[in-house]
């Protein structure tokens, strides 16, 4: 009975390390159904959104370690009809070093807007590192979809912050993203951040909306928002790919 019992006990734990060695598989391909930046895509609305996205801003695809969905992220090379760079700014890893270029500064008026959303994210007034700012003009939807990034490099520590929102003729303001001004590894950075992508209309209803790429540290990914509301609603997350 005993030997039984031992028998028993023995195959039971080889069978939940069996189970646990699953799940990490299953995670490590991009199979993990809980990722919060994928949720699953079942209705025929969002099918036909993710179908836009892959199609317009995805390379080789599958990518990296997975999802099996995924895809290599690609920026179009020039915005689409009918909007504008005002200002813009870009960053380039040189020798292991990431270093970013303002090419053109934005409007006073737009300036002071997003520094003044990053002061109350935190941004000290004497923060020694420079802001870099991205401003695209969509005649279409008669708004400005506008970029503030902060960051700061010292040794072994990234200092940063972001701030991205719409602003439209009557000067109101819809912030998208946030990032509050924090610290962080410069190796293994512990924070999402986020890239401007395109502004299109992913769903054809005749609505401009934003195509934002998220960076939480070896996983990346597309997401959607519809900007036509009081308050920008995320429409779709996913695809992209992980390290």
């Amino acid at each position: 009975m005993y030997a039984t019992r031992r028998l028993c006990s023995i195959a039971c734990h080889l069978l939940v390390a069996l189970v646990a060695l699953l799940i990490a598989v299953g995670q490590a391909n991009g199979q993990d159904d809980k990722d919060p930046h994928r949720p699953a895509c079942t209705s025929s609305a969002c099918r036909k959104i993710k179908s836009f996205v892959k199609t317009h801003y995805c390379g080789e695809s599958p990518f990296g370690n997975g999802p099996d969905d995924g895809c290599e992220i690609r920026i179009p090379k020039k915005l689409g009809s009918g909007i504008e760079a005002e200002a813009s700014f870009d960053c380039k890893w040189i020798e292991g070093v990431r270093k970013c270029e303002q090419h053109v500064q934005p409007a006073a008026e737009v300036r002071g807007v997003l520094v003044g959303e990053l002061r109350r994210l935190g941004l000290p007034t004497k923060a020694p590192g420079p802001i870099y700012f991205n401003v695209w003009k969509s005649i279409a939807a008669d708004l400005y979809l506008a970029e503030a990034f902060y960051e700061h490099v010292a040794g072994d520590e990234r200092s940063l912050c972001q701030v991205i929102a719409t602003i439209d003729r009557s000067s109101h303001v819809q912030i998208m993203r946030k990032v509050p001004f924090q610290k962080t590894d410069v190796d293994k950075p512990a924070v999402t951040t986020w890239s401007l992508i395109d502004l299109a209309d992913v769903d054809g209803n005749g609505h401009i909306d934003v195509v934002l790429e998220g960076d939480a540290y070896e996983d990346h990914w597309l997401e959607v928002d519809n900007v036509q509301g009081e308050v920008p609603r995320t429409i779709f997350s996913g695809l992209g790919y992980y390290l």
